[in-house]
């Protein structure tokens, strides 16, 4: 149809906390589903508001739909026959808003966001959802949307034969640092941080070790149940390639594609993301359980 496009939907894991414990996911995503549509209107930049006009819970998941947008902009309007512009103006109390479906899987802390121009990103949520909880009494909630790497993220590193640069950026996990036993989780953890990072470079013309050091650090957070990496690259030669090769979690996060027509009911609209969703999470659900059998295994040895 000639209003469908694709669209890319990505996975995320969740480390949540209130002041005075650890976040009760499905409690809390409960609430905000059942929260008055316009009680969620919330701030989370100068120009940009976000709210809730639709939510629904299936089984385990939970889905939103979010509009996002700038009440105080206005309108501009281009006339294709003069070539003019003009300003246009909304009716009171409403403005222009752009859709963003996200769906939740409370049980195993997924997130899954709708990513498209000028929509909710997964940083603005964070934000949004903090200002929302503090302003409607549920008190804030401090909640990070880590990106999930998919499988490939290791074997693009390990098959690197000359790894140059390496570096990450890691958040606290749910809890505290100690739920992550490396070095730079245990410095964080001793210093009282937020979130923590390095980057390290190999001498001119040698390699970084792939067993131990950065590399290691890298790939024991990917292998964790539930990945608390913020960001992370790894530069480095392929065998057999004359030039660098970037390995990014940027580029293998774990995501899905969505054909959504742009010209259907927004009903339709949510139903075509939500598909994906549900092909999304039958990669997600197995990848944290899976490492969270074996993180269970690694403890008990």
């Amino acid at each position: 149809m000639p209003g469908k496009h694709t669209r890319q939907v990505k996975a995320f894991v969740m480390h949540g906390r209130t002041p005075r414990t650890l976040l009760n996911y499905d409690g809390f995503f409960r609430w905000l589903a059942d929260l008055p549509a316009p009680e969620t209107e919330t701030p989370v930049a100068q120009d940009q508001v976000i709210a809730v006009t639709a939510s629904a819970i299936d089984g385990e998941f939970i889905h939103f739909r979010f509009v996002s947008g700038n009440p105080r902009g206005i309108p501009l309007l281009f006339n294709r026959q003069t070539g003019t512009t003009q300003e246009a103006r909304t009716p009171e109390n409403t403005w222009l808003a752009q859709p963003t479906r996200v769906s939740v899987i409370p049980r195993d802390r997924l997130i899954f966001v709708e990513n498209r121009r000028r929509g909710v990103s997964a940083s603005s949520l964070e934000k949004y959802f903090f200002g929302v909880s503090r302003k409607n009494g549920y008190g804030p909630v401090d909640l990070d949307l880590d990106p999930l790497p998919a499988a490939s993220l290791e074997r693009e590193i390990l098959d690197l034969s000359r790894i140059k640069e390496a570096s990450i950026v890691v958040n606290r996990p749910n809890s505290d640092w100690n739920d992550a036993s490396d070095v730079l989780s245990e410095l964080a953890g001793s210093s009282g941080g937020k979130n923590a990072a390095v980057v390290v470079h190999a001498p001119r013309g040698q390699s970084l070790s792939k067993d131990e050091g950065i590399i290691n650090v890298i790939i024991s957070n990917i292998r964790r149940r539930l990945p608390n990496i913020r960001d992370m690259k790894v530069v480095g030669r392929r065998p057999g390639e004359p030039t660098d090769h970037t390995v990014s979690l940027e580029r293998h996060q774990l995501r899905a594609v969505a054909r959504v027509d742009d010209e259907a009911p927004l009903g339709d609209q949510d139903e075509s993301v939500r598909e994906a969703v549900r092909r999304l999470a039958q990669q997600a659900i197995p990848i944290v359980r899976q490492q969270g059998e074996a993180e269970r295994q690694t403890e008990s040895a």
